[in-house]
């Protein structure tokens, strides 16, 4: 069973998080959110799910990066 991780994501974004995850062995789908990419360009919002079993890894993952993120920008 799918589980949404993120919401409303916009596309670069979340294939660079897909990929952070998926090196953590987490299957990502990127699925379109309330705006359609097709339609709407590279500017569509987008919807991150994984697995059930991998959310909670998952979650965990994105908050020790967003962490490193704050930590090294300052």
């Amino acid at each position: 069973m799918w589980r949404i991780l993120l919401e409303e994501v916009d596309l670069p974004t979340a294939n660079i998080l897909k990929s952070l995850l998926e090196e953590s062995g987490i299957e990502v789908l990127i699925k379109p959110g309330s705006f359609d990419p097709v339609i709407f360009g590279q500017g569509g919002l987008v919807q991150i799910l994984v697995t059930e079993e991998d959310f909670e890894k998952a979650q965990k993952i994105l908050r020790e990066a967003s962490k490193n993120e704050e930590n090294t920008s300052i």
